[in-house]
């Protein structure tokens, strides 16, 4: 009895100090929590005038001085988030103006240091942190780790930081070729990382155009800019109309209806793909064009097959004034097929709302009166029924 009692006393004392050691752990680490964060506020407000001296002078042509007071290691983290978030919101020569400024400062070769020292997320941070930098002699180290590196967000960081730090387009290349064989099925996040990149990227582009390999192919796509395709590209664009993969088929007729509006003929040629979502592409395109010659390919389209090519080119045909909406009207009369004639009503009802919202308030409008009068000639409904 008395052995248990002295067991049961040990365990609360042993318990106690545990808990205790347990409390003041906790308070240490909160007290060095509150000690850093006003030790980085001091140290913010004391460089301060030196963050707004190189605002002031990113546009000079004369390279950005270091502070002229000694730099403790806390003052350079300090330091280093504020020229960071600078380095974030500028490109070009002010970017470069900042890249230079990191090196007089020492910083790239701390964070190469950690870079190649710690493991995880710290080594992911320390890629982060050299490309903001743009510190183009960690390339190598960041393609060591990039190999090594299993987490997904930590190799887009990764990659990232190589495009911002390499001056090469050989570089670039081999980066994406590594990066699509490990992530092939997200090549707009790919273009997003080569946006970062300060090296032009077109003449790569056309390269993996014309690749034949299909996850390339979909990136230089993704990086395109619909309104500086020139007539080489548009070609190599058409041709991959005929492309093995169902996905390259449909960004490449994104990218050529995302610009100017293409020829009667090529519409035509795009409405008969077999790929129902190229021909929705396509149908919700001329909408935007608002081109009264399509008009008779949108009344055509509304007796396809599938459901989403009839929905875009009824909402096109709604878009194109009076006459897409006769043409509507007279589709939805005309038609013995009840999914397309809801449809057509359905936008058709939709388009009155739209101008009666519109028009509140105001006298009312000779293209609003001409749609209702026409669409009382198609339904001889009352135009409040109507509306």
């Amino acid at each position: 009895m008395f052995q248990h009692l002295q067991a049961a006393y040990l365990f609360l004392i042993v318990s106690s100090a545990l808990i205790v050691a347990g409390i003041i752990v906790l308070l240490c680490l909160k007290y060095r929590h509150l000690y850093v964060t006003r030790e980085k506020q001091r140290l913010a407000a004391k460089h301060q005038d030196y963050i707004a001296y190189v605002l002031s002078h990113l546009d000079e042509k004369q390279p950005l001085e270091v502070p002229a007071v000694p730099l403790g290691k806390r003052d350079l983290q300090v330091l280093e988030e504020k020229l960071i978030e600078i380095a974030e919101r500028v490109k070009g020569k002010h970017r470069e103006q900042l890249t230079a400024l990191f090196e007089k400062l020492g910083l790239p070769e701390l964070e190469l240091g950690r870079l190649k020292q710690l493991p995880g997320p710290m080594r992911t941070d320390a890629a982060y942190k050299l490309g903001a930098m743009g510190y183009e002699k960690a390339t190598p180290a960041l393609f060591s780790i990039l190999e090594a590196e299993s987490d997904e967000a930590g190799r887009y960081i990764i990659a990232r930081a190589i495009a911002r730090c390499t001056r090469s387009v050989s570089d670039l290349r081999a980066m994406v070729e590594k990066m699509v064989e490990s992530s092939p099925d997200s090549p707009r996040l790919l273009a997003e990382v080569l946006g970062d990149s300060p090296l032009d990227i077109l003449p790569l582009l056309r390269e993996w155009i014309n690749s034949g390999d299909s996850r390339l192919v979909l990136v230089a796509m993704a990086c395109l800019p619909a309104a500086n395709l020139d007539d080489s590209l548009v070609d190599s664009i058409w041709k991959l109309l005929e492309a093995e993969e169902k996905e390259v088929r449909i960004q490449a007729v994104r990218l050529i209806v995302s610009g100017e509006r293409v020829s009667t003929d090529q519409i035509n040629v795009l409405m008969a793909s077999p790929d129902w979502e190229v021909r929705a592409i396509v149908a919700k395109a001329m909408g935007a064009w608002r081109e009264a010659d399509d008009i008779p390919v949108l009344q055509q389209a509304m007796d396809d097959q599938n459901w989403w090519v009839k929905y875009h080119a009824a909402r096109s045909l709604a878009k194109m004034g009076a006459e897409g909406f006769q043409a509507l009207c007279e589709v939805a009369s005309r038609t013995t097929h009840k999914e397309t004639a809801d449809l057509a009503m359905q936008q058709l009802q939709e388009a009155l709302r739209e101008d009666r919202t519109a028009g509140q308030g105001m006298p009312g409008s000779y293209e609003r009166d001409h749609k209702l009068t026409i669409y009382h000639s198609y339904f001889n409904r009352q135009k409040e029924r109507a509306i």
